[in-house]
This record gives C-alpha cells, sequence and structure tokens, in this order.
C-alpha cells in the first residue's frame, strides 16, 4: 500500500507542475507574436490540425481541463489508499502498545497511571502515521515538485530559476533553530494531556466514593487546573509555530518579490515573454507551498518525536519478569488433587533495602489447604504473586511440583492457576463471557453447570436477558455476593489444579458468605488452595494455616494447635471469636 501510495504521490506531484504550462501556450503563442515551438506545429499537423490563434486557445483550455482532470483523479486515489493504509498502521501500533502494555510487570503497572497508558495506546499511536506521511509521503511529495518545477523553471529562465531558490537558506536555518523547541513543547503537551484523562479516569471509576463526600466541586477545580495547564502549554505553542511561520512567510515573500522586480524589468524591456513571467508567478507559488511543507514536516517530525518517545518507553521496557531460554511447559499434575506448591527461603522486596518477604519458607502438599494469616502489609497478598510469578524472588525459590518456576513457561504457570481476588474484576461483557473468561472454547452447557455449582445459577436466570445479560463496568449491576458467585464459576470452569484466593469473602455480610462459602468449598475440592483470610472462622478447616509478621513466618498449624499455643494466630483469633468459643476450643 505504501508503494501505491508512494507512485501516486509522484504522478500527482509531477502533473502539478505542469498546470501553468497552458497559460504560457495561450498568453504567448495565442495572444502574443512569440513563434509557436515546432514541436507544438509538428504535433498539431500530425492531427491534421492548422496553428492558428483560435486553435491554440482551444488547446490551452482543453490542456488545463486535462491536466486539471488528472490531477484530481490522482489525489482522489491517493486519499483513499492513505486513509486505509494510515488507519491500519495506527491501530497496528496501538493493538501493540496494548498487547506489549498487557505482558509488562505489575511492578511496571504500579508507577504508572490507567490514564497515562491509555493516552499512549490512543493518543501517542498516531504518531506512526505522522511519521510514515512525514518521512515518505510528503517528502517525496514536495521534493519532486520542487525538482519538476525547478526543471521546468530553469528551462525556462535559468536566471529566474536561480532567484526563485533564494529563500532557501533562510528557510533551512529556521528549521534548526525551532525545531528543538518545537519538540519540547510537543511532549509538555503530551504529559499535560495525560495528566488530564488519568484524573478523569480516576475519578469515573470512583463515582460512589466521589459523590458520598461530595468531592464533586473540588474534582471540578482539579480538572480546571489540569486543564489550564494544557491551554497554557498550547498557548506557548501556537506563539512558536507563529513565529516559525512567520520567519519562513517573510522569507519566501521576500524571494517572490525579487522574482518580481527581476522579471518585471525584463519583460518591459523585451527579453522575457510576459507568459514565461506569469508561469513563473505561479511557480513561485508552487515553490512556496513546496517549501512551507517541507519545513512543516520537519517541524511535525520534531513534534511528533515526544509522541514516539514515550512508546518506545513501552515497547521497550523491559520485563520484569520473562520466560527463560529453554523454559519449559509444566508437565501434566502428578496428583488427582493438585499439585504441590513450596516456598524454600524467600525473600522479596518491591524496593531495595525494604524487604516485603524474608526467608518464606512453607509448603502445601497436592490437595491441601493452606492458609495465610497476618495483619496489612504481613505479604501475604505478594506470596500469592509471587506463586503465579508476577514478580520473581530476589533470593530463594518458589516450586511446583519440585520445578522452579523460573524454568517453567509463563503462561504454562497460569494455565494451570485459578484465581479469585476480593475484587472479582469482572468485564463490561455478557455473564456468560465473563464465567468463561479463562476458557473462551466453553460449552453453554458447561457455563451453565460451572455457575450452577457456583450457586450463581438462579440468580442469573432472573436477570432480564439471563446469561445474555451484559454486566456493568466491574459488575457495578451485581451485589458482592453475584459478583463472587460469577468469580467462582469463572475459577470452576477453567478447572485448574492450583487455586489462589485472596480475601474472597471479606467484603459480604455473613448471610451471604455462607452462600459463597458453600460454593468455594465445591471449588477447593481436589485443588492445592492458598487462600489468604482476614476473616478467620473461614479458615479453620484449613488444613495448614502459616502465620505472617512483617514478612516473616512466624507459626505454621491447624487451627487448634494455633489457639492451643497462644501465639499469634491465637491473638488474631481472639479479636474477632466469641470468648466462651475459644475457652471451649482451647478446653
Amino acid at each position: 500500500m505504501l508503494a501505491l501510495i508512494l507512485l501516486l504521490t509522484a504522478s500527482a506531484s509531477l502533473v502539478a507542475a505542469l498546470q501553468p504550462l497552458p497559460m504560457k501556450l495561450l498568453v504567448d503563442y495565442a495572444l502574443g507574436s512569440t513563434p509557436t515551438p515546432s514541436a507544438l506545429e509538428s504535433s498539431l499537423s500530425a492531427l491534421s490540425l492548422e496553428s492558428t490563434p483560435l486553435m491554440l486557445v482551444i488547446l490551452a483550455g482543453l490542456c488545463g481541463i486535462a491536466i486539471f482532470a488528472l490531477n484530481a483523479l490522482l489525489e482522489a486515489g491517493l486519499v483513499t489508499a492513505w486513509s486505509s493504509a494510515g488507519q491500519r498502521m495506527v491501530y497496528g501500533l496501538g493493538g501493540a502498545i496494548f498487547h506489549r502494555l498487557q505482558r509488562l510487570s505489575l511492578r511496571f503497572h504500579a508507577n504508572r497511571s490507567v490514564g497515562d497508558s491509555l493516552s499512549r495506546v490512543t493518543g501517542d499511536a498516531w504518531c506512526v502515521y505522522t511519521l510514515a506521511n512525514g518521512l515518505l509521503v510528503s517528502p517525496v511529495s514536495q521534493i519532486l515538485k520542487l525538482v519538476a518545477v525547478g526543471f521546468i523553471a530553469w528551462r525556462l529562465d535559468p536566471q529566474l530559476a536561480v532567484l526563485s531558490f533564494l529563500a532557501a537558506p533562510v528557510l533551512g536555518g529556521s528549521t534548526l533553530f525551532f525545531g528543538r523547541r518545537l519538540k519540547s513543547r510537543a511532549r509538555l503537551g503530551r504529559e499535560a494531556q495525560s495528566r488530564i484523562m488519568s484524573f478523569v479516569h480516576q475519578t469515573l471509576t470512583s463515582i460512589p466514593v466521589v459523590q458520598s463526600f461530595g468531592a464533586e466541586t473540588h474534582n471540578r477545580r482539579r480538572f480546571e487546573h489540569l486543564a489550564g495547564d494544557v491551554v497554557s502549554l498550547s498557548q506557548r505553542r501556537a506563539l512558536l509555530d507563529s513565529s516559525y511561520g512567520m520567519v519562513n512567510g517573510l522569507a519566501t515573500t521576500f524571494g517572490a518579490g525579487v522574482v518580481l522586480y527581476v522579471g518585471g524589468l525584463r519583460v518591459l524591456s523585451g527579453t522575457l515573454p510576459l507568459g514565461t513571467l506569469l508561469v513563473f508567478i505561479a511557480y513561485m507559488k508552487t515553490l512556496q507551498e513546496a517549501a512551507e511543507g517541507l519545513l512543516k514536516i520537519y517541524s511535525s517530525l520534531k513534534a511528533v518525536e515526544a509522541s514516539t518517545d514515550r512508546i518506545y518507553e513501552i515497547l521497550d521496557a523491559e520485563d520484569g519478569v520473562s520466560d527463560m531460554p529453554g523454559g519449559k511447559a509444566l508437565p501434566p499434575k502428578i496428583s488427582r488433587k493438585g499439585r504441590c506448591v513450596r516456598f524454600e527461603n524467600v525473600t522479596f522486596s518491591y524496593e531495595p533495602g525494604r524487604p516485603v518477604l524474608s526467608g518464606i519458607t512453607f509448603e502445601a502438599l497436592p490437595g491441601e489447604t493452606v492458609a495465610l494469616v497476618g495483619s496489612t502489609g504481613a505479604g501475604k497478598s505478594t506470596i500469592a504473586s509471587l506463586t503465579l510469578r508476577f514478580f520473581d524472588p530476589e533470593q530463594g525459590r518458589v516450586l511446583i511440583d519440585g520445578i522452579d518456576l523460573r524454568e517453567i513457561e509463563i503462561a504454562s504457570l497460569r494455565a494451570q492457576t485459578a484465581v479469585m481476588l476480593q475484587e472479582p474484576f469482572l468485564m463490561p461483557l455478557s455473564i456468560a463471557e465473563n464465567i468463561s473468561y479463562g476458557r473462551r472454547d466453553a460449552s453453554r452447557a458447561e457455563i451453565v453447570a460451572a455457575a450452577v455449582t457456583a450457586n450463581a445459577d438462579e440468580f442469573i436466570r432472573a436477570l432480564p436477558e439471563g446469561y445474555g445479560t451484559i454486566i456493568g463496568e466491574r459488575g457495578a449491576t451485581l451485589s458482592g455476593g453475584q459478583r463472587q458467585r460469577i468469580a467462582i464459576a469463572r475459577a470452576l470452569l477453567k478447572d485448574a489444579p492450583l487455586l489462589i484466593l485472596d480475601e474472597p469473602t471479606s467484603a459480604l455480610d455473613t448471610q451471604t458468605e455462607a452462600s459463597v462459602m458453600e460454593a468455594l468449598e465445591r471449588l477447593m475440592e481436589n485443588r492445592t488452595t492458598l487462600i489468604i483470610a482476614h476473616r478467620l472462622s473461614t479458615i479453620r478447616h484449613a488444613d495448614r494455616i502459616v502465620v505472617l509478621e512483617r514478612g516473616q513466618v512466624i507459626e505454621q498449624g491447624n487451627h487448634r494447635s494455633l489457639l492451643v499455643a497462644r501465639g499469634a494466630y491465637h491473638r488474631f483469633h481472639s479479636l474477632q471469636a466469641d470468648e466462651q468459643e475459644l475457652q471451649e476450643v482451647v478446653a
């Protein structure tokens, strides 16, 4: 497609250079006394036509119409081809950025707002369109115009042709002077726009909090402040663009004035035909437009460098976690009851010198449920992230069935793991699509069976369109318990041997929790389960409870043994359990 675009561009540029020539034919040969060129005489004779003034007038008109029609046809083809190719390039690059963002580690995303990433996908991706146009299409078009016009002008009158290009050095100097400043202003503008997008995204995803705290007016003032930054930067860039255009306009206008002065004197002296001067006047406009086009290309490329830099920050970002050379797929599970997960002396930190986990060692055997307990910030969710290999430990190893996770292909590992979080993160799709999100090839019967097992089928069928009901952003149209049961159905349908539950019932009332726990118990059957819980009542039947404090394992055991030990777990439990029940258990 680009080859076709370049061919059409070259053809249109050459045809455009011919447009003023019928005027010379009319003024010098048809209306003036300049002898008709022998080549034109021979062409007319070959067509059995006479070289009369009337015939030359007709010929000039027909040539003008033909050149215009051909140029219009080429321009139409160019616009059609360019719009198709340009859109494909933009959305192709946008798709590449989007795919890359999905694969980058949580550490990368933790340092960037969603709005900023969204701005790079939807806004900065247009730089490829500008680059293709600025590096290929426009330069070819403008340079060919300059060459064609320069060649014809030289053939008509070398002296005027040289004078026509007098402004070129001034134009080049102004381009170099303004280029760096244009790039700097463009980058600041893109960053300011990203800040607005981030703020709007954060606000709209937190509407209940915004309204409940009456923050609408504050947020509006904040938006106006951010918008003021964008406007201020836009004004500065507009002033810079205007100055750039003014300098270039003065240079080209001065050059045109010199040509008109010298050409006018020569017409008066009889050494230059009037038609030739008129052609040069037309060519001066073409040369001016071509020169301005080349300069605009440079300024637009300088501006788009800011977007390309932002895109390379994504495409060239190092993976926090990646498949090692020779990584292998996780072999078939050994036990029907899940897989063995083992942490061996694992140390990890998000920031240098501030470890979140230190020397963590524990094991979950196939089919076992291991609960992770501790205060906020103890490292429970980090253990879940390491199990999914969102991060790699700085020291120690995480193993599944005796294999270091770093030796396993990431896709294979996550295909063998089902996750259910406190916030289910449902998509704005149909309920059926949400349940089958981890298994796109699942049949409707399998989807319904998973929903039945998750105690979700009854309320789903009561919805207006049943399993085809489109749910709101992040499941906002459903209750907390309904969202959790859909998430359970999603995990059930995936049927992975390893299950990670991150506080799945902490936000539910007691009645809803009972229904969800019943579904969870079915989900945990014949699976190795790591469960993070604040409500200790949900883990009393766990095979092993690992108690964490400040990133270290301080206790391990089952519910009864840990209560008898009267350590940290006993302390946590006493804050939640009835004292009489606690005494009965200890007794």
